[in-house]
């Protein structure tokens, strides 16, 4: 089902970065309530988000192949005793990409191919009562620092999503948004479901940024479990 106000659709982004002033807020989620076809798009940005997070992390290129197009690429002179600057690639990005380019294309293999890496163990958390999250958060701390190669995801549904929302504390006053952040740099994902925003008719808005949305927290535990092959703790 598509949205026929364009201006609406336009402003999901904004709004999933909590971009747009009080009134633009207020009057999307107003919308949302309404447009089923614009929380579908909604739900769908925010998975995208979080595939892309997932599969496509940045990367530091290699310091040998800086050396190795150093070396190629001087031309005599310059190797002979003149400075071999890398101003040369900024002042003429055209001639060095194309120098790169050509490299790449006629030379051997700068690295051996990269060994296929053995598929790590993957567990997917479910937490439906933030009453338990703090618990659950230390379960993953523990399970982290004895796999620091499992792969994990938070799926919270229910009144569990509530720790992952603005402002949100535990029973002693502590914030849990610091918290999730530093799990999120050890590779965790937090994922909220949004079918349980709109019943309890909390905006998207009020989810902190470190967390994104799923359309169905249920549907996407069972996708992981079936799809992906993550085995399934409820806490």
């Amino acid at each position: 089902m598509s949205c026929q106000d364009q201006d609406a659709a336009r402003r999901l982004d904004a709004y999933l970065d909590a971009e747009l002033d009080v009134p633009g807020t207020l009057a999307l989620e107003e919308h949302l309530r309404s447009c089923a076809g614009c929380r579908a798009a909604l739900a769908r940005l925010s998975a995208l988000r979080t595939a892309l997070q997932r599969e496509a992390p940045p990367e530091k290129a290699p310091e040998r192949l800086r050396e190795r197009l150093e070396a190629r690429l001087a031309p005599p002179a310059l190797r002979a005793g003149l400075s071999w600057q890398w101003g040369f690639a900024l002042a003429a990005p055209g001639i060095a990409a194309l120098a790169i380019a050509l490299w790449l294309a006629f030379s051997a293999p700068a690295f051996p191919p990269l060994a296929p890496q053995a598929s790590s163990m993957r567990v997917v958390y479910h937490i439906s009562s933030t009453a338990t999250a703090r618990g659950a958060l230390r379960n993953l701390a523990n399970h982290l620092n004895a796999s620091p190669e499992v792969r994990v995801v938070v799926v919270a549904h229910n009144d569990g999503v509530d720790f992952l929302l603005r402002g949100a504390r535990d029973e002693t006053g502590q914030p849990f948004e610091p918290e999730v952040r530093r799990f999120l740099e050890r590779g965790v994902d937090f994922r909220v479901c949004y079918n349980t925003l709109e019943r309890r008719h909390i905006g998207a808005s009020e989810v902190i940024p470190a967390a994104t949305l799923v359309p169905s927290g249920i549907a996407e535990i069972s996708r992981l479990q079936s799809k992906e092959g993550y085995s399934y703790m409820r806490l």
